[in-house]
């Protein structure tokens, strides 16, 4: 009978001697036919061709060890995947931080050695008082990064939601940079188009490879970096996405921003004052459906006013915007979707007949996601601001619900009050009639003549 090495055979079966010094029996009975049996769990396997005994593994235990072994390599990546994701981060913020540096160290430059040349007597007489048209808003600049949005990124540069709270504290100082790009095309007018040998020669005198139109354009530059880093901290960041997602949009409105302005200039036979009209939120082509009309528009949308223009191409190759008409926002309304391409959006009137709808189809889904969004903003906030107007009316003309609530009534502030009148169907004698406080309080209806 074949039997595993340390085990006996005795009366009542085999018998196997296991590691631990137990004794496990088979269930064999004694004189049945043999069988063979598998080693137990714990029993020690020896190599046949006569190699040391080897512990058996249990086939449980075994299986526990792969299970925790598959957990742990799952955990020890995915934390080399957050170590090498914040790495990632933490090189994303020091290149923050340190081309700001550069950028106004870059800043100061200019206005060192280019900034005064305009003071000298010696300039072209084109150029004499035209220190705004050339460098802009070029000092508003320099004084908001350097002495603000600099020193607060060093402060917080290990931290993206604080980074990014930096670009949102800081939200009118960016709409600098939409007026510095609606001024640049001025700009490259007087220093490329007229070739100025005073900028040259300062150049040459300070040996530098960059003339002063390519230091003009670092601002451009810059705000379109800040986009690309606010757009990898969105990547890569795992908390704080909601303030970084804002902070990207601010950057990049202001980016668009600056071409709507100069759209804007280009509007012609305009008899509204479009700078009475609030922020211009964007503009697009749009190809517009009324009364079973079409015709393709400029749409422009401002906070309190959406406009329609027509372009039409200049002799020199400019496109300009001629007015056709205009709409308060206060005075319209909006469907997200009309047809069936899905590119549509119908702008209504509430006082008009239904038929006076313009269905506006966007050239894609952004463009049309964009104008609805903002348009819905736009009401909203419109329809919040003239309810608070009412309210206050109600209350300055006393139609409160809740009407002079503060004035309590006491029985002490009334007193016994006589009035003097005359009863009918008695003598001309006036007649004294005493009113109590609840006749008073409740009227002299409640009265019985005398």
């Amino acid at each position: 009978m074949e039997t595993w090495p340390g085990s006996t055979v005795g009366e009542r079966g085999l018998v196997l001697h296991s590691d631990t010094g137990g004794v496990v029996h088979s269930t064999r009975a004694a004189g049945s036919s043999p069988v063979s049996l598998l080693p137990p769990r714990s029993a020690v396997l020896q190599d046949p061709a006569g190699g040391p005994e080897v512990p058996a593994v249990p086939p449980r235990e075994l299986l526990l060890q792969q299970v925790l072994h598959g957990r742990g390599g799952r955990c020890r990546r995915q934390r080399d995947v957050r170590l090498q994701t914040l790495k990632r981060l933490q090189r994303v913020l020091e290149e923050l931080v340190f081309t700001e540096r550069e950028y106004v160290r870059s800043l100061g430059y200019i206005l060192t050695h280019y900034h005064p040349l305009l003071e000298r007597p010696d300039i072209p007489q084109d150029l004499r008082g035209k220190r705004g048209v050339i460098f802009g808003n070029l000092e508003k600049l320099y004084d908001f990064h350097s002495h603000y949005f600099l020193p607060e990124l060093e402060a917080c540069q290990r931290e993206p939601g604080m980074v990014a709270r930096c670009f949102l504290r800081h939200r009118e100082s960016f709409g600098l940079y939409a007026l510095y790009s609606k001024n640049k095309p001025q700009s490259d007018a007087l220093i490329l188009h007229r070739r100025h040998d005073i900028f040259k020669r300062k150049q040459q005198e300070l040996g530098d490879m960059m003339d002063l139109s390519s230091y003009l354009l670092r601002p451009i530059q810059r705000i379109s970096k800040y986009s690309l880093l606010l757009q990898d901290m969105l990547t890569l960041a795992g908390s704080c996405r909601a303030e970084i997602q804002a902070a990207a949009e601010l950057v990049r409105f202001q980016m668009r921003h600056g071409n709507d302005l100069l759209t804007m200039d280009a509007i012609q036979d305009c008899d509204v004052n479009l700078k009475e009209q609030g922020q211009l939120i964007r503009q697009d082509e749009f190809t517009v459906f009324f009364r079973k009309k079409k015709c393709v528009r400029r749409v422009f949308l401002f906070e309190d006013l959406i406009l329609f223009s027509k372009t039409k191409r200049t002799d020199i190759g400019n496109d300009v915007y001629v007015y056709k008409q205009s709409f308060k926002t206060c005075d319209i309304g909006m469907t997200h979707n009309s047809g069936m391409s899905g590119l549509c959006f119908e702008i209504w009137f509430r006082r008009r007949k239904s038929e006076d709808t313009y269905t506006l189809r966007a050239s894609s889904m952004e463009v049309k996601k964009a104008w609805t969004t903002d348009l819905e903003r736009i009401l909203w906030d419109q329809a919040t601001h003239s309810r608070e107007l009412r309210l206050q009316e109600r209350v300055f003309m006393g139609m409160d619900r809740k009407p002079f609530m503060d004035i309590q009534p006491s029985e002490a502030a009334i007193c016994d009050r006589a009035v003097n009148c005359v009863l009918p169907g008695r003598s001309k004698q006036p007649d004294t009639i005493h009113f109590t406080p609840h006749q008073l309080r409740f009227g002299i209806h409640s009265l019985r003549c005398l």
